[in-house]
């Protein structure tokens, strides 16, 4: 097997991961908010930025908002090598 299928199939693993982190993240900001503030899992990509600034103001020490980054800059910078591996 090629391993820029491997390098894209892992990439796109974690960025997935951090996908999921991100949503656990939207469910401490969600708990914290009144309902009729609360966000709708429906268009959050418009207030990823604005969710994770929230979060930071009301989890401080969480390290959560460092591991979704790192996960998916680690997951696109793979996706990215195995775009390059393949087009060699």
């Amino acid at each position: 097997m090629n391993v820029a299928y491997i390098l894209f199939g892992t990439g796109v693993g974690l960025v997935i991961l951090g996908s999921f982190v991100f949503y656990t993240i939207l469910g401490e900001v969600n708990g914290r908010l009144p309902v009729d503030e609360q966000i709708s899992m429906f268009g959050v990509n418009t207030k990823a930025f604005a969710i994770l600034r929230q979060h930071a103001h009301l989890f401080p020490s969480s390290r959560k908002r460092s591991q979704m980054l790192w996960i998916i800059t680690v997951g696109l910078a793979l996706g990215g090598m195995a775009f390059l591996a393949l087009m060699r």
